[in-house]
């Protein structure tokens, strides 16, 4: 038989039959869009988690203070003092050679600036020398500290490239210019850029350890900010211990080192929270299956039904062509022919259900990205697994009406005419 002959019958059929093909194609049109929306929404928050995983640092392992009320930290001070200098110390000595690259930081609190701006438009943090290096930072203009800026105490500083551009117009232009921290005056000697920081822009934060808090700030060396612009006077000496692992594998391993390390220098006091991408993903890996599961299970109750509709409106068309199908039987079709016009019309159908449902998926995806925080990533991957769902639920609920077509007797069937 013609292909063209059969898309034209098909087609010929379906107009004759137009409401109920309609209402047929909804539960295709469903399953597929659902489908369609699981797969684009499903890789595209995979794409973020990695995007996010990468921005923090994709093999560093991040130390964090709890959160400890005031209540809190009079009862365990004397047990432990927070974060500090020497839980580095003990980290250096106790983890593989190759993860002893630690660096850390401590945020200044900011009293007075020069800057004809709100305090709190922007950060200053006081790290150690190889912060930048260990972040995974790139420096963009002038240079970055050396170990004379720590031994000086000099009175120098680092600038975001997003803040020198806000402060100065030209980022450039920041260097060898000076501010004022807290009635210091600090020379700025670089500009650095933090890899794909370009996250924050709209606000929205990504994982627990927001790469984007470096959009907006400037750095100092933790000894100039500890002698001469920001003595301690917190309960915790840092606010962050990164280390920096060979590969993502490895940042597991670590974390269970520093547990074990922490847990004796803090004497059994659970006041730091460590953050390993790797489980992060694991963790974020884990929602996303749950949500694919539900929005699989729901395409596949809307394909269940969908082909039972086509299956009981190809029944009714074979009750209602019986006298076409024992004409075209008594002129010389054979049974093979009949099954593959029914199966035709079935795929026909069914393909025409997923062509809308994969534009409607598409839909449904995009505008769920635009008024939520939801990514989604498009990629042809599920348009051809959407056609071959498509393809084989018209085979599937197709084939037993086609075969009792098949299986009319030509006599019986003019007779009925």
């Amino acid at each position: 038989m013609k292909i063209r002959t059969l898309v034209k019958g098909s087609l010929t059929q379906l107009r004759m039959n137009i409401f109920r093909t309609g209402l047929t194609l909804l539960g295709i049109i469903f399953g597929v869009a659902s489908v369609i929306a699981m797969v684009t929404i499903g890789e595209g928050a995979q794409k973020k988690i990695l995007d996010n995983i990468n921005a923090m640092g994709a093999t560093q392992v991040q130390i964090l203070p709890a959160k400890v009320s005031n209540a809190m930290i009079s009862q365990i001070i004397n047990d432990s003092k927070g974060l500090s200098i020497a839980d580095v110390r003990v980290l250096k000595n106790v983890l593989p050679m190759e993860n002893r690259d630690i660096a850390y930081l401590d945020k200044i609190k900011i009293k007075t600036t020069n800057w004809d701006i709100q305090i709190s438009d922007f950060d200053a943090y006081a790290v150690s020398q190889n912060f930048v290096d260990v972040s995974d930072m790139v420096m963009v203009y002038g240079r970055n500290f050396t170990s004379r800026d720590f031994s000086a105490n000099s009175l120098v500083g680092l600038i975001s490239l997003e803040y020198a551009r806000q402060i100065f117009g030209n980022p450039q232009k920041a260097v060898g210019e000076f501010f004022s921290i807290n009635y210091k005056w600090l020379k700025i000697v670089g500009v650095f850029e933090k890899p794909f920081a370009a996250n924050r822009g709209n606000g929205k934060r990504g994982l627990p350890v927001n790469p984007s808090e470096f959009s907006k700030s400037v750095l100092l060396p933790i000894t100039t900010s500890r002698e001469k612009i920001s003595p301690l006077d917190t309960y915790a000496e840092l606010r962050r211990i990164l280390i920096k692992c060979q590969s993502l594998q490895e940042t597991t391993q670590v974390k269970n080192i520093a547990e074990k390390v922490l847990q004796i220098t803090h004497n059994a006091r659970v006041d730091y929270k460590i953050v390993s991408p790797l489980e992060l993903l694991e963790q974020k890996q884990s929602t996303q299956r749950i949500l694919n599961i539900v929005l699989l299970s729901i395409a596949s109750i809307s394909l269940l039904v969908g082909g039972i509709g086509i299956m009981n409106i190809m029944l009714a068309n074979v009750l209602e062509r019986r006298s076409e199908i024992g004409l075209r039987r008594a002129l010389g079709a054979k049974r093979r022919h009949i099954i593959i016009q029914f199966l035709f019309e079935s795929v026909l159908v069914c393909f025409i259900g997923g062509g809308i449902g994969i534009c409607t998926g598409l839909g449904i995806s995009f505008a769920i990205s635009h008024f939520t925080e939801i990514s989604v990533y498009f990629s042809f991957q599920p348009i051809l697994i959407s056609f071959g769902i498509s393809f084989f639920t018209g085979v599937l609920f197709g084939i037993m009406p086609a075969w009792k077509a098949a299986q009319l007797n030509p006599v019986e069937a003019l007779h009925h005419e």
